[in-house]
């Protein structure tokens, strides 16, 4: 009777009330408390969000629907008190927009449920509490495919949304065949990235391909930087052709930076120190980083394309047993930048420029630091540069750009045929090569 009723509110309410994107100004985005359909946690005590395939824990969350795979979600409530949290799931379009569909047009089930994992941190400095659920599941199921938007709240007051997290599922119908070439622009090849690609499309019956497919092709996890929309060059039989001149280009950027802190008890990788301190808890001071020099490429064979790994060598279980350190971080630079912010970006940040990844100038050490509350694990990042009035970051100035370097490509394929009311996700693939 409790998931019946608050399907039925829930119902109501999306009868109700316009989606959140047509109430809001657009500055209001900039607003802690504002929800948005991305990646985003709004809560200081809530920690390691993690959402993926089970059993897959470094993949991006994508699932098949009607298919046995599940989406696995995490996090941490760093408060040290149990709460009862609710989620839900929210279908949206090609661009993250709220769909125009009903919950029961895209729902198997109800449009809501209660976390009943949980557990409490066992031997830890910094207590917490671990919730842990997986979709689909008796009580929330999707019936269609596309982009999701999981949303997760406080159980007696809706509204408090402790977070959000986008997840994928598909329904594969066609096929991405892609590579990474140098760019025909000579001023651009030693430092950009080309990517060319087609679609075939045999298991589609389009009448109007240009309309009815759109693409998103994303670096690594960032959305900062993602290509959006793109309309195939040419169309050759049933093969859809993306091999644009200096339209799906990127920035190469260098190798992802990375820290082992899976140990606590020792200096591991790029770890300088740890303290202990009684009010504090640990503090890891990482060694200072340095500018990567433009002419200077690296090779790191410990690149994950940014993502992060928990990981604990000090006890037993990764989810309850993981400690929590302040992570210090410090990029020597002679001037503070006037023309826009630093941050530190990476799956750590959840690919986003929030408030706690800025760095800030230190005069008197001449140089940017920021530190960052993070669960023992294996972590990679790297520092952007986000110039004033921009919503894309650049590695130029604090990686380089180098052709060579080793990214991961993802292409979001999604169609809705002549008359469609939302965007079905046919294809998700993704190329980790060196580039040609």
């Amino acid at each position: 009777m409790r998931k019946l009723f608050t399907f039925l509110m829930g119902m109501a309410a999306m009868m109700m009330v316009l989606p959140a994107s047509s109430q809001t100004d657009p500055d209001d985005y900039y607003q802690e408390d504002f929800v948005r359909n991305a990646n985003y946690v709004y809560k200081d005590y809530i920690r390691t969000v993690l959402v993926h395939p089970d059993g897959a824990p470094m993949s991006k969350p994508v699932v098949k629907l009607k298919a046995s795979e599940r989406i696995v979600f995490s996090f941490d409530d760093l408060s040290g008190d149990y709460k009862k949290y609710g989620y839900t799931i929210i279908h949206c379009d090609a661009d993250w927009k709220e769909s125009d569909l009903l919950p029961t047009e895209y729902l198997e089930t109800f449009q809501d449920d209660y976390i009943d994992d949980f557990a409490y941190s066992v031997n830890t400095m910094q207590p917490y509490v671990h919730y842990h659920g997986v979709i689909p599941n008796q009580d929330v199921s999707y019936r269609l495919s596309g982009n999701y938007l999981l949303k997760v709240y406080l159980a007696d007051d809706p509204e408090e949304v402790i977070f959000t997290h986008r997840f994928f599922v598909t329904e594969p119908r066609v096929n991405v065949v892609a590579r990474v070439r140098k760019p025909l622009d000579v001023s651009e090849r030693d430092w950009r990235q080309e990517v060319v690609f087609n679609i075939q499309t045999t298991g589609l019956p389009l009448t109007d391909p240009r309309q009815e497919i759109k693409v998103t092709l994303r670096q690594n996890g960032r959305w900062d930087n993602a290509i959006t929309d793109l309309k195939p060059r040419s169309i050759t039989g049933t093969d859809l052709l993306y091999d644009y001149d200096g339209v799906n280009v990127f920035d190469g950027g260098n190798a992802f930076r990375y820290f082992d802190l899976k140990s606590l008890r020792y200096n591991s990788f790029r770890v300088a120190e740890i303290d202990y301190d009684p009010m504090e808890g640990y503090q890891v001071y990482l060694h200072d980083d340095v500018v990567k020099k433009k002419n200077v490429f690296e090779n790191v064979q410990e690149s994950i394309n940014g993502r992060f790994l928990i990981k604990t060598e000090d006890m037993e279980s990764d989810r309850t047993m993981s400690d929590y350190a302040q992570v210090h971080f410090f990029l020597p630079y002679d001037y503070p930048l006037a023309t826009g912010k630093l941050y530190l970006m990476g799956g750590l940040t959840y690919w986003q420029f929030i408030p706690e990844a800025e760095l800030k100038y230190n005069y008197d050490r001449k140089g940017y630091e920021a530190s960052l509350l993070l669960k023992q694990g294996f972590y990679n990042y790297q520092y952007l540069f986000l110039p004033n009035n921009s919503p894309r970051g650049e590695t130029e100035l604090t990686e380089g750009n180098f052709f060579d370097t080793n990214n991961e490509y993802s292409f979001f394929i999604y169609y809705r045929p002549v008359g469609g009311r939302y965007d079905r996700l046919v294809n998700v693939t993704t190329i980790i090569t060196f580039p040609e």
